[in-house]
């Protein structure tokens, strides 16, 4: 309890001091400046990057996944170095000493205003959880691990009709995976880089590299509003990819596995003035390929504040996944149209399955099945300080029957 209340109070801390630093930042932005329309991505990756000041250099919030703390940095353009196409360059660190560094060039009109064209290059260094692939691992197998990353990605994509657009893309990965740097056991004392015995701990792609070519398309159907207080409308994405090995020197390369991706989200007003009921479920599957694997950091998973909330960050991993997710989001106190402090509780649950390792062994076997008594379920709640559009700082608290955590980001959540 007392190392709850110490962590309550850092993040309450940092809440507030990053508050006051935006709230510097911003006071000369415009709020249609709150996101640069191409860094809100869709593939290969989800994401989006919130942008603070104007010019030719400016500050991001962003950029990491879930686990990696507070991301954020400085970003580079240049509009005029070419007339059609803007230049950007990011450098972003986060709290917990992850690395990124992005460079870019986006066409925002490809012969028409509906057409757009991105290419970029991403280096990216981050640590991560580990616990062990399935829906069942005990906590104490807990370790983590480093990923060091170089991607190379070209993205088409297209205003369809109203508020639909879809895409394509191809991606290089090129990553390594490594012990990490957290007092704890090794990841190699625990899990095996080869198939060997017991087969359920082997984590395929453990200290080696791998080189993986993907390429798929989207779908992206969003009416979300921003405008005036708490985000009503929906979004429905869908997405599929296909992912291939490639030859690495001396590596394991025998990778290959289809992917399927959907996530829906609906924001409801309810009859009282201010009051929102958030509903998402999200929905990951990923089969391999004849006697292909998964690298064990690409595997679908579950915990965190993205992922099921009262659980550790990557909690279970497992070839497939499913989510559902609800807050009740109520405005206590109201500066602007898109100004405010609002108070929320959510409920969280998800399990994930689906193993291929092994087609005998019955641990491996008894994981891949869909089963109700896989669920994690986690509840809370929390507060929220909206001070953009997109940009607001977020302080929640997830409990679950592991454990209660605290956690702290720069989003109005999903």
């Amino acid at each position: 309890m007392a190392s709850v209340k110490r962590i309550a109070r850092v993040c309450a801390g940092a809440f507030f001091c990053t508050l006051i630093f935006i709230h510097v930042g911003l006071a000369q932005d415009s709020e249609d400046q709150g996101c640069l329309k191409s860094t809100c991505r869709s593939v290969p990756l989800h994401e989006r990057l919130s942008v603070i000041g104007s010019g030719n250099i400016r500050g991001v919030v962003g950029g990491f996944e879930q686990g990696a703390g507070i991301g954020g940095g400085v970003q580079f353009t240049s509009k005029a170095l070419i007339p059609w196409v803007t230049a950007r360059a990011n450098i972003l660190v986060s709290s917990r000493f992850s690395r990124r560094g992005d460079l870019e060039l986006f066409v925002p009109k490809l012969g028409s205003r509906r057409n757009h064209a991105d290419a970029w290059f991403s280096y990216s260094r981050r640590n991560s959880n580990f616990f062990g692939i399935g829906p069942r691992f005990p906590r104490d197998f807990k370790t983590d691990f480093g990923t060091e990353q170089r991607s190379y990605q070209v993205s088409l994509s297209r205003d369809l009709v109203g508020h639909l657009q879809g895409g394509s893309y191809v991606s290089m990965l090129d990553a390594h995976s490594f012990n990490g740097r957290n007092k704890i056991t090794p990841i190699d004392t625990t899990f095996f880089s080869d198939a060997s015995d017991p087969i359920s701990l082997w984590a395929p792609g453990l200290n080696s590299n791998s080189r993986i070519l993907s390429y798929g398309g989207y779908l992206l159907f969003d009416t979300r509003d921003y405008s005036a207080g708490l985000v009503r409308g929906m979004q429905l994405f869908g997405r599929y990819a296909s992912f291939d090995g490639l030859k690495n020197h001396d590596a394991f390369s025998d990778y290959g596995w289809n992917e399927e991706e959907a996530d829906l989200r609906f924001y409801i007003p309810l009859r009282k003035r201010g009051t929102t009921l958030a509903l998402r479920s999200r929905g990951e599957l990923k089969q391999t390929r004849g006697g292909s694997q998964i690298p064990f950091y690409d595997l679908s998973w579950l915990g965190g504040r993205e992922f099921v909330r009262g659980y550790e960050t990557y909690r279970f991993r497992a070839n497939n996944d499913l989510m559902f997710s609800m807050e009740i989001r109520q405005t206590l106190w109201t500066k602007s149209d898109v100004r405010g402090l609002d108070v929320f509780a959510f409920a969280d649950s998800g399990q994930v399955w689906g193993d291929s390792r092994s087609n005998v062994d019955p641990s491996i076997l008894n994981s891949r099945r869909f089963s109700s008594s896989n669920w994690h379920s986690g509840t809370g709640g929390g507060l929220q300080f909206r001070w953009t559009q997109k940009l607001a700082g977020r302080i929640e608290a997830g409990r679950s029957n592991e454990k209660t955590l605290i956690y702290f980001s720069m989003s109005q959540g999903f």
